[in-house]
């Protein structure tokens, strides 16, 4: 199979590479040094991406979105990795929920149920898992802590009334759709706009790396679902675990991919202009060993993400235990890209004037976002 880019593929990676280049790489520093973790959503940049059609690239064509499929978006979202992890990941939610909501309800459901999002240059999207019972780390640590109870959803007549906090939602606060998936009774829904209006936000969290990126605890109180928010898959679950979830593992990782990449660009220059020994570093073998390892790293990995990604475009969707095992791979690969880069900067790379250490610490945060790489493994295993 050949996953060379054609040509609207080459298009919207030089678009998105020159907002990168231009809008995204001369202001990250700033928010990484930003203090207050409620401040550093960098709203008029993503504002100025919607302008060009990066967040609703996923919608479909004739509600005004891109209508770009999960190869296109591995494109494009390399192309912002490279730029910031944090922002790249907040595009990359958007993508994932608007092209469940699309292959769930169809095009002509979307633009009623997420006509907000549509027209409002400042939305963004999101996703919420409740368990059938709080998972211990998710419980207040002791009684009488202060802390929001862990989120419950319990039937009530026509609908579901949802209470508690749900820990650690991306995009969260900047959120007018988010799908909600219950474990049990399996469900899921779409709440809208209007809906997110019983939504507050109750505590950002302040990460080590991808600090542009919203990590947020939403607190529900008392809210209610209708049935008329509930979204029922037309081929059954298996729809929603080959179709529609390997969305969520994937394409994340394309935004992954991309700052690694920038790590070993970073690491490379680097390695050609430093001089020990009478000849530039990368004449050392084991600094040029450490930059093969990097090629080679990334090479696999964006075959395997691009493989992933053709997979979930097709009517038969993919096997969920191989989308979880690309998402292991790809993320522990360009954690090591990025380390490796460090290392080849020596002594400055972990320097906080060095752009290389702020590299690291995004990867490390991504290995650590959503689903950390032992419990994916976890879930593969069950799936053997």
């Amino acid at each position: 199979m050949d996953f060379a880019p054609e040509e609207t593929h080459l298009a919207l990676q030089r678009m998105a590479n020159e907002f990168a280049q231009k809008e995204i790489h001369p202001i990250v520093e700033e928010i990484d040094r930003e203090k207050d973790p409620s401040k550093r959503f960098p709203h008029e940049l993503l504002e100025k991406g919607s302008r060009l059609g990066l967040r609703t690239l996923a919608a479909p064509e004739e509600k005004g979105g891109g209508g770009a499929d999960p190869l296109t978006l591995c494109f494009v979202g390399e192309e912002l990795g490279w730029g910031d992890l944090g922002i790249a990941t907040t595009f990359a939610l958007d993508w994932c929920v608007s092209l469940a909501v699309e292959r769930l309800c169809g095009r002509e459901e979307y633009a009623r149920l997420l006509g907000d999002f549509l027209e409002d240059g400042s939305a963004h999207l999101t996703t919420v898992h409740i368990p059938a019972e709080p998972k211990p780390e998710d419980r207040p640590p002791y009684d009488g802590g202060g802390e929001p109870a862990p989120v419950r959803a319990e039937r009530d007549g026509e609908g579901w009334s949802i209470s508690g906090a749900v820990p650690h939602v991306a995009n969260g606060d900047a959120a007018k759709g988010c799908l909600i998936s219950l474990e049990s009774p399996r469900a899921l829904f779409l709440l809208g706009a209007p809906g997110m209006d019983g939504v507050k936000t109750a505590r950002f969290y302040d990460n080590m790396g991808m600090r542009s990126r919203q990590d947020v605890d939403l607190l529900f109180e008392n809210g209610r679902i209708s049935e008329d928010h509930r979204l029922v898959p037309a081929g059954g679950w298996d729809e929603w675990e080959q179709r529609v979830q390997p969305l969520f593992w994937i394409l994340p990782c394309a935004a992954a991919l991309g700052t690694a990449r920038r790590a070993h660009e970073a690491a490379l220059e680097h390695a050609r202009q430093r001089v020990q020994g009478g000849v530039p570093i990368i004449e050392h073998q084991t600094v040029g060993f450490m930059l093969c390892e990097n090629v080679a790293e990334m090479n696999a990995s964006r075959r395997l993400l691009q493989a992933s990604a053709w997979a979930a475009s097709r009517p038969g969707g993919t096997e969920s235990r191989d989308d979880v095992l690309a998402r292991v791979f790809i993320s522990e690969c360009c954690e090591r890209v990025a380390r490796r880069s460090m290392e080849v900067w020596g002594g400055a790379g972990y320097m906080t004037e060095a752009p290389m250490e702020r590299y690291v610490r995004d990867m490390t945060s991504f290995m650590h976002a959503d689903e950390m790489a032992h419990s994916l493994r976890a879930r593969a295993m069950t799936m053997l």
